[in-house]
């Protein structure tokens, strides 16, 4: 590409392997540091939870019994982690989308998911349930089960919480590095073509060519500078997060506004090489660590 339309930087081998290093150098550093301070918070509030739901389904013997899961969300999420193994949301999304393509009432479509839920509860952690005759469980009983439930949901709450915390920190550092490229944040809108944007303008996470984006932006240049933020704790974590999502929307990307976009990953936390060589190479996906911004704030004085 000509120098009037520059790319963002690519990196070598050996720069991308020293790049990986530092990232899960600073990850186990920030983790350290964080203890199990996060891991506590959701177990307490897990385990109220847990204790709630156990309290309206009489100790779950109103699910096996035939009664819908209780209404709200919170307890929906909690009854996944019944199971052994727990349920997963897409599979209870899927539930809730034939049910009411088929026009059931939510009592109905509440009867499924609880027949589902019921259907793999762990016999393991409930005993009480696959006895001859279901009876209530003793105290011991009861309050191991909750706090394996509670503890089990709060596992997957917690690594949810410090992505969720560690992505929205990559995505303010973005926009303050725009912002002190003198970059305009505008209100978020549904981007359909590049000219959805002015050039020197960017917004919050939107959809973007059909998929949603963390921080799209219109170079100067009239080109498009498409971020995902991503964070990843382990390297078979790195393919889903690079190789897969952020692949999935390159791709789309592509069809969608062909060579006048760029797609970039903002990363943070533990990436494999092999899975930066693969993004990189084969993917279309140009590469920045959240630790060392300054190669993306210099692409955007060269894509002016």
């Amino acid at each position: 590409m000509s120098e009037a339309y520059p790319s963002p930087r690519r990196w070598s081998d050996e720069e991308l392997e020293t790049a990986a290093v530092a990232a899960t150098t600073d990850f186990v550093t920030e983790r350290q540091a964080q203890g199990s301070a996060v891991y506590r918070e959701v177990f307490d509030d897990a385990m109220t939870v847990v204790r709630r739901l156990f309290a309206v389904t009489d100790d779950l013997r109103a699910l096996v019994n035939g009664d819908p899961l209780p209404d709200g969300r919170t307890f929906l999420d909690a009854a996944r982690y019944l199971d052994g193994p727990p349920v997963s949301e897409s599979d209870l999304r899927t539930i809730v989308e034939v049910s009411a393509a088929a026009e059931e009432s939510a009592g109905t479509i509440s009867g499924h998911i609880a027949s589902v839920i019921v259907a793999g509860l762990d016999r393991e952690r409930f005993p009480w349930l696959f006895r001859p005759t279901i009876s209530a469980p003793t105290e011991t009983e009861r309050d191991m089960a909750v706090r394996w439930t509670a503890a089990l949901w709060a596992v997957q709450r917690s690594a949810t919480r410090r992505r969720g915390e560690a992505a929205g920190r990559q995505e303010q550092n973005v926009k303050a590095l725009l912002q002190g490229h003198d970059f305009e944040e505008v209100p978020r809108r549904v981007i359909l073509r590049v000219g959805d944007l002015d050039p020197g303008q960017f917004c919050p996470e939107a959809v973007t060519g059909g998929v949603k984006c963390d921080v799209p932006i219109r170079l100067r240049n009239g080109y498009l500078l498409l971020i995902e933020c991503k964070v990843s704790s382990s390297g078979v974590n790195s393919v889903k997060r690079l190789n897969h999502e952020t692949g999935n929307k390159a791709r789309e990307w592509s069809r969608t506004f062909g060579e006048q976009a760029h797609t970039m990953a903002v990363l943070t936390g533990v990436f494999r090489k092999v899975n930066l060589l693969r993004a990189q190479n084969h993917q279309n996906i140009y590469l920045v660590w959240e630790r060392d911004l300054a190669p993306l704030g210099e692409f955007l004085d060269r894509a002016s």
